[in-house]
């Protein structure tokens, strides 16, 4: 049976991890349908940024989905160390717009704190700070259908960072936006997440944003997904967008990942192309 456990962390008997997944399994349609994600373990530390990438299908949404509380439908155990039991364990951006139409951006942002009954003058102070981080105090009081793409997932993370979570989760949250925009949200991203050092679980297509924002990148296998390989970030913090880049090691650490994930990528398309005939 597939369990989702909760721990109370403790300075005398430290969780591990923070987040620690035990031979996962994911299937869709029953018997005779498709196996999502087969026997997958995997552990993030406290206050790590770990990204995964994966071809198309391979179940990365699934998992996060999973750890997420939002599918019960699995094999094999989650488990989350909770550090302070009056507080949110988990907040989720996702990659579509999930901004409320009818409410500003200030009541977007202040959503998560409303719903856990914690929106008091503090929360309210929490609202102010992560709007101004985003760049967004000139908008507070406009609608989404007032902002661009890129702002309205700006209001998405300070909405998700205001809300204080201990693990932050986010699926592909940049990836309907143009490339000028994705590179000035990483920055604000590892902005605020070096003031926070939240856990963070990203689900990303691209290596260069893995590799820009984490600690860590996971690669996972075509469907049905399990983990291949993982590789150790070495670029220091506090770090930008640009620094990364220019670093030599960018390059030869890109190269690697891209070795583990491109025969993924190509049984991923085989299997379509088979699939279409």
């Amino acid at each position: 049976m597939p369990r989702i456990a909760l721990a109370t962390e403790s300075r005398f008997d430290p969780v591990p991890a923070k987040l620690a997944i035990k031979d996962l399994s994911k299937a869709f349609g029953g018997r005779a349908g498709v196996t999502a994600i087969d026997n997958l373990s995997l552990e993030v530390r406290a206050g790590e940024f770990v990204s995964i990438v994966g071809p198309s299908g391979c179940g990365k949404s699934s998992l996060i989905r999973i750890v997420a509380g939002l599918d019960a439908e699995f094999e094999g155990d989650v488990h989350l160390a909770h550090a302070n039991p009056g507080r949110l364990l988990t907040a989720m951006v996702f990659q579509e717009q999930s901004n409320f139409p009818w409410m500003t951006v200030r009541e977007n942002v202040s959503y998560g704190l409303r719903m856990i009954g914690r929106l008091d003058a503090e929360g309210r102070k929490r609202v102010t700070e992560y709007i101004a981080k985003v760049g967004l105090a000139r908008f507070e009081n406009a609608y989404p259908h007032q902002l661009s793409g890129g702002m309205r997932q700006r209001a998405s993370v300070a909405r998700a960072f205001a809300a204080d979570p201990e693990i932050l989760l986010m699926d592909e949250p940049f990836g309907a936006l143009d490339e000028q925009n994705k590179v000035l949200l990483h920055d604000e991203l590892i902005r605020i997440w070096e003031e926070t050092r939240k856990t963070v679980l990203f689900i990303t297509h691209s290596i260069d944003e893995a590799l820009v924002l984490s600690d860590r990148v996971v690669v996972m296998s075509a469907r049905p997904g399990r983990i291949k390989d993982a590789f150790e970030v070495p670029f220091e913090r506090p770090r930008s967008v640009m620094a990364v880049k220019a670093d030599p090691r960018y390059g030869q650490l890109f190269k690697r990942v891209w070795d583990a994930l491109r025969d993924e990528v190509l049984r991923t398309r085989c299997g379509e192309e088979r699939g279409g005939e």
